[in-house]
């Protein structure tokens, strides 16, 4: 939750239970009925009683479940979502309402569990999480307290439908839906408080209980606080200084530090590569003397037995959190494995629908990266500002409440929530296939929408999540139009692929890997080092490039520069990032583009001391109608084949295909239709029996691949 505790303090609403009035009960359905003949009305006038085509009834259902009541003139007003923040600007209505192409049926959760680790235990008896049975399961001992916060971040990612009028101190109202991303699926709730869990004797840490849980997918809204923060020094608010200080002039501090925590997730996530591990990036940016409080507060800093010391009129005070735009995030949301995740401001504009960059705004409290030795956090932003859950009394009998608030524990979740729908369309698409780690981040940062600066930068990191988009690009693995692969890079080799270019749209390319953790030394760091070390954090450098075969040209990834991370992302060697991606923004059409991946020295494990092994990584591309294979292009076995017609009504052909080749047909949602062998130079696909669309032939010989699409009229 946002920590602005100077200015900004949680909304709490007790909530009415619903009343049980007969005599409402019979007004209500009179007037249903009377409402529905009056539709019925209006439905003949406007549309007429003949036959009516599939949109325009989907209009009328639409409108009929949306009827709010007439205007004294007879004219029909409807009800519409008005507060769906952070489901619509991130586009998961799209997944919820099933209404993505390709896919069957809608997304929201079903068979899919959450583990969060938060504040408390979630209260499970709160009525946005009473629309099915054990929607939520508290891990941890019945004598510990609810979580309002907990409460709140499990509501994020699974509340129900509820919608209720919210009048708010200041006198303005607003009409809050409070549905969360993934309505009808499960939630394990931790603390990630050291606590004893049922069963045990010891005390467990969150590191643990993450071994315990065995997570698929996790959230953790927590974090620390490096820099300046507000605390209570003799019974009144104060700054006080989370580094270092030497009077007169000389601080330190862990902002940015690649520190223990960070290690402990990396190591994690290494030894379990199908876990997902979503955090916050914390809520402290501008906190510090300069920060616009109502009087000034006196600022401190902490000796060596942490007593608090009065910053002299002489000395030099530390610069507030991100001064310079970057550089708060704090220990344990900077490691390389896993998702940290920033907050904006609700898009207000274009219905809540993201159009272009400028439609997200960096909250200003979000914390800022990037690492310091120039690794990309936050990795991902969504929607955490102003926004409405659940709640909850902090005892062990919990209530029935509401919040309205701000932190990058609220956008957190949504991006949880967003990548447990990606898992669930995977497993419909894919025989029950989860998505690991690295193609998680790989399918988020691919899909993201454009946010601040071209490219990755240190408020936004990859942009703005976009469910829609990766559900989309799922799909395109289906149909085999995207390349989406999890795949392995064998000690000094090369992975290659040809791709031809579609030439209308970007060719891009992302890859990620989960990274070995970097070992802080065993003994500990000091402040020399572990302050603004510039050193990579990375054990496993994969580089990736791309090269124009034609005027060899080569395109490189994206890298930010440490010391000036404000500064827009360049392209060159990244050196710090388990996540490279290259585009080509305007590619040749028809022109025949090399993607490479490969290493710097010695691809190693986690061992101790470490032995060398292959690499992992997840990898998807876009921007092509063809897939050469890793044969040079020029002396591919495919390039002369072609399909024609690209438009018929029922007989296509396939044309110079080796023989024996294969060839299957797919239908957009990757269904499997039909397949065969080339046994001739023109080898028909009989198309007459299908629906009129767009169909994937893909024509496989040995390791080559091509996918060409066809029209059925």
């Amino acid at each position: 939750m946002k920590k602005h505790l100077l200015l900004v303090s949680t909304l709490a609403i007790t909530m009415l239970s619903a009343q049980n009035n007969e005599g409402l009960q019979r007004a209500f359905e009179k007037q249903s009925k009377e409402n529905s003949a009056k539709f019925d009305t209006y439905v003949a006038k406007r549309y007429g009683t003949t036959s009516r085509d599939l949109k325009v009834q989907q209009e009328i259902e639409e409108q009929k479940s949306t009827l709010a009541g007439f205007t004294p003139d007879g004219k029909p007003f409807f009800n519409k979502n008005e507060d769906m923040d952070q489901i619509k600007n991130s586009n998961s209505d799209f997944l919820q309402n099933g209404t993505v192409t390709g896919l069957t049926g809608s997304f929201n959760g079903e068979n899919i569990k959450y583990t969060i680790f938060d504040g408390g235990r979630a209260f499970a008896g709160h009525v946005f999480f009473n629309n099915g049975t054990n929607r939520i399961t508290n891990k941890e001992a019945s004598t510990m307290n609810y979580s309002a916060h907990a409460t709140s971040v499990s509501g994020f990612i699974g509340a129900k439908p509820y919608t209720q009028l919210v009048t708010f101190t200041n006198g303005t109202s607003r009409t809050i839906n409070f549905q969360g991303i993934a309505k009808n699926s499960t939630i394990d709730s931790y603390t990630f408080r050291d606590s004893i869990l049922p069963g045990d004797t010891a005390a467990s840490t969150v590191f643990q209980k993450i071994l315990t849980a065995q997570p698929k997918i996790s959230n953790h809204s927590y974090g620390s606080n490096a820099g300046w923060d507000v605390k209570t020094v003799n019974g009144a608010n104060a700054w006080v200084w989370g580094g270092l200080f030497n009077s007169p002039n000389t601080s330190f501090d862990l902002q940015g530090t690649y520190f223990t925590n960070d290690q402990n997730y990396d190591a994690i996530v290494y030894n379990n590569p199908t876990y997902i591990i979503v955090k916050s990036s914390g809520n402290y940016f501008g906190y510090g003397p300069d920060y616009p409080t109502p009087t000034p507060l006196p600022t401190y800093y902490t000796d060596n037995t942490n007593t608090p010391v009065a910053f002299a009129a002489t000395d030099t005070t530390p610069t507030s959190n991100c001064s310079q735009g970057f550089d708060c995030i704090g220990p344990g949301s900077l490691a390389k494995n896993i998702i940290v995740v920033g907050a904006t401001d609700i898009i207000t504009a274009n219905s809540g629908r993201y159009t272009v960059p400028g439609d997200v705004v960096h909250s200003d409290y979000s914390s800022a990266g990037p690492r310091d030795d120039g690794g990309i956090k936050p990795d991902i932003t969504a929607v955490g500002t102003s926004v409405g859950s659940a709640s909850t009394a902090e005892d062990t009998t919990g209530s029935q409440s509401l919040t309205v608030g701000d932190g990058t524990s609220y956008s957190a979740p949504v991006v949880t929530g967003v990548i447990g729908l990606w898992t669930q369309i995977n497993k419909q698409l894919f025989n029950n296939a989860e998505l690991n780690a690295a193609a998680a981040k790989t399918l988020m940062i691919h899909s993201a929408a454009e946010a601040g600066n071209v490219g990755p930068d240190p408020w936004f990191g990859w942009g703005f999540i976009d469910a829609k988009k990766g559900a989309e690009l799922l799909v395109g693995k289906s149909n085999n139009t995207v390349v989406f692969n999890n795949e392995t890079l064998n000690n000094g080799t090369v992975n290659t692929k040809s791709i031809v270019a579609t030439g209308d749209t970007p060719i891009k390319v992302t890859i990620s890997w989960i990274d070995p953790e970097y070992k802080l030394p065993a003994s500990g760091l000091t402040w020399n080092d572990a302050y603004n070390n510039r050193t990579s954090k990375l054990v496993n450098d994969l580089d990736l490039k791309i090269t124009d075969i034609t005027t060899n040209t080569v395109y490189m990834p994206w890298k930010l520069n440490a010391t000036s991370p404000m500064t827009p992302a360049t392209k060159g060697d990244n050196t710090v990032d388990n996540v490279e991606q290259v585009v080509i923004d305007a590619p040749v059409a028809g022109r025949t583009y090399k993607i490479e991946i490969s290493h710097k020295g010695t691809l190693k494990n986690n061992a101790v001391p470490s032995a060398t092994a292959p690499q992992d990584y997840s990898i998807i591309v876009t921007g092509f109608n063809q897939v050469l294979g890793t044969q040079d292009a020029k002396a591919s076995v495919f390039n002369e084949l072609a399909i024609a017609p690209s438009i018929t009504k029922d007989i296509t052909n396939i044309l110079k295909a080796p023989r024996k080749s294969t060839f299957t047909v797919y239908d957009t949602s990757g269904r499997k239709l039909q397949n065969g062998v080339v046994n001739s130079e023109k080898e028909a696909v009989d198309l007459s029996t299908y629906t009129k669309g767009i169909y994937i032939i893909e024509i496989k010989t040995g390791k080559d691949v091509i996918s060409k699409k066809v029209i059925k009229e």
